[in-house]
């Protein structure tokens, strides 16, 4: 074993340095692996242009607050949202926002701040969601965060992996980012030096202890009886008495528990350890109403999911009546920028899945029809119109789309392109919700290792006829046959099963929140055989 988590310890240290090493060069704007010389320099790489206006309707924030001892910055539930949420314009949320509020809180305010996430950064158990994860680990670090507790999500990765992941010890303990866990045992060795129980950190010359801890069904969900027997647990309820004493002994100014639990499971922890001043919250919905609740002297919040708000807390020892504030920010695109240091962070994620060449080297699976997709070419020779049609709709540009910035945003010069979670929903011969290749649908040409593929990567950009009629391969061979009623049957799709099942699988309410399927109808109508 100790040689696996050596070499894994040794993989995590070059992924770190590679991607430290591309934070700190350029990029052309049209080749995401291109190397320049960056003329910026660091203050600027850190610091997002100022521009505070408040947009019609919306409220100050932090309207009435004086400084505080302390801030807190508290995030949760990430689910692999490094963007705002969804690929539609005016969506709320992305890390490159939250480092905007960042600065402006510590540096241009001056407030004392650390920050805290409860874990489920990201969504899915694959390479691509390693380098995510990696991608979040390093700008965590440059957004102050000092602690993040492990959720499902990150347990997934195994311990190997987590081990190899625990960040920046070489820095102070203190500022450095700690991976809590109270009630989460490795390899049942509790020395084994990851996760932390407990955190103490000073800030703004105010002791702060924190920990964390998996809930009762989280805890089921991830483990079922007798599996994976490199990670042991605890209740929440027989892990924190001795978590309390210690801290309590260290004469704090603030004690936090992240508790990745039900709100109900987090409001009976409030209860049964009452010296929690704040309790922050998994388990809520994804865009919370921002009402903190009292659970007898302790703040129970709840921040939200998909990184499109941010709980802020601040400390004020004095005020005997609002002793702790809090104000859960929406990271709204009409008030917040992006912050370069953030979009270098993308770029570089952005570059590692070319490099990596995750399009290909992730799994791949059967299309159940047992069919090949063929391309939209192959059913323009019969469906004249229809493809014609298809050639004057957005879905025909789909993949280039993916090049640019999103409609309102500037353009950094970010290619999607070699994304899997946005290749889906953007070529042809995707799963779009699994976000899975099926083996025969589009690869990129430079990842093309024989005939069939380069062909794929030459038929299949943009969304296609197949992506909602199926791959044609069997139909064509039907049609040869002289059978072409049955030929026809094979793709037929219902205006109903299109709305309920295709449509759908896309035009979700993250990346078209505002669908409407009669109305998106109307602009591709392509009805009989032509």
């Amino acid at each position: 074993m100790s040689t696996l988590l050596d070499l894994r310890a040794a993989e995590a240290a070059i992924a770190r340095l590679l991607l430290a090493c591309m934070l700190l060069v350029g990029c052309n704007s049209d080749d995401p692996g291109a190397n320049g010389t960056s003329t910026r320099n660091s203050a600027e790489m850190l610091t997002p242009a100022t521009n505070h206006n408040v947009g019609a309707g919306q409220r100050r924030l932090f309207e009435g607050w004086p400084t505080p001892a302390v801030t807190l910055v508290l995030t949760g539930e990430q689910q692999g949202y490094l963007e705002p949420c969804g690929c539609t314009d005016g969506q709320s949320g992305g890390i490159s926002r939250r480092a905007d509020l960042i600065h402006r809180l510590a540096d241009e305010k001056g407030w004392p701040l650390t920050a805290f996430d409860l874990g489920g950064t990201v969504r899915r158990n694959r390479r691509q969601s390693e380098i995510k994860f990696e991608t979040m680990l390093a700008a965590l670090k440059d957004m102050r965060y000092t602690a993040l507790g492990l959720g499902p999500a990150e347990l997934r990765f195994g311990p190997e992996f987590l081990l190899a992941m625990q960040p920046f010890k070489e820095e102070s303990p203190e500022t450095s980012l700690t991976f809590l866990g109270a009630n989460i045992v490795l390899f049942n060795d509790p020395e084994i030096g990851t996760p932390t129980r407990w955190k103490v950190l000073t800030v703004g010359g105010k002791k702060i202890g924190v920990t964390a801890v998996l809930g009762k069904r989280e805890q089921s969900e991830l483990l079922p009886k007798g599996t994976n027997v490199q990670i042991s647990m605890q209740a929440a309820e027989e892990a924190l008495p001795p978590v309390v004493e210690q801290l309590q002994a260290e004469n704090l100014d603030l004690l936090v528990l992240l508790s990745y639990s039900s709100l109900e499971e987090s409001t009976a922890l409030a209860q049964m350890f009452p010296a929690f001043d704040l309790i922050v919250s998994a388990g809520g919905p994804e865009d919370p109403d921002g009402q903190p609740i009292a659970v007898g002297q302790t703040m129970l919040v709840n921040v939200g999911q998909k990184g499109k708000h941010v709980g802020v807390v601040g400390l004020f020892p004095d005020d005997a009546e609002h002793r702790l504030r809090f104000e859960l920010v929406e990271l709204e695109k009409s008030r917040f920028q992006d912050t370069p240091k953030m979009v270098e962070h993308m770029r570089a994620y952005q570059i590692r899945l070319r490099e990596e060449e995750i399009v290909k080297t992730e799994l791949s699976i059967n299309h159940p029809s047992g069919a090949e997709f063929v391309g939209a070419e192959a059913c323009g020779e019969c469906h004249t119109k229809a493809f014609e049609k298809w050639k004057k709709t957005p879905h025909f540009g789909a993949f280039e789309s993916l090049k640019q910035a999103r409609k309102g945003d500037k353009d950094y010069g970010i290619t999607r392109i070699y994304d899997p979670e946005c290749l889906a929903c953007h070529v042809t011969g995707w799963h779009p919700q699994e976000v899975l290749r099926y083996d025969t649908g589009f690869l990129n040409a430079e990842f093309a290792t024989n005939p069939d593929d380069k062909e794929h990567s030459l038929l299949l950009k943009g969304q296609q006829c197949e992506s909602c009629h199926g791959p044609g391969s069997r139909h064509i061979e039907l049609v040869g046959d002289g059978k072409k009623e049955e030929a026809g049957q094979l793709m037929w799709v219902s205006l109903d099963e299109a709305e309920e099942k295709m449509c759908a699988g896309c035009h979700d309410p993250d990346n078209s929140p505002h669908f409407e399927f009669k109305r998106y109808w109307s602009r591709v109508i392509h009805r009989g055989l032509n």
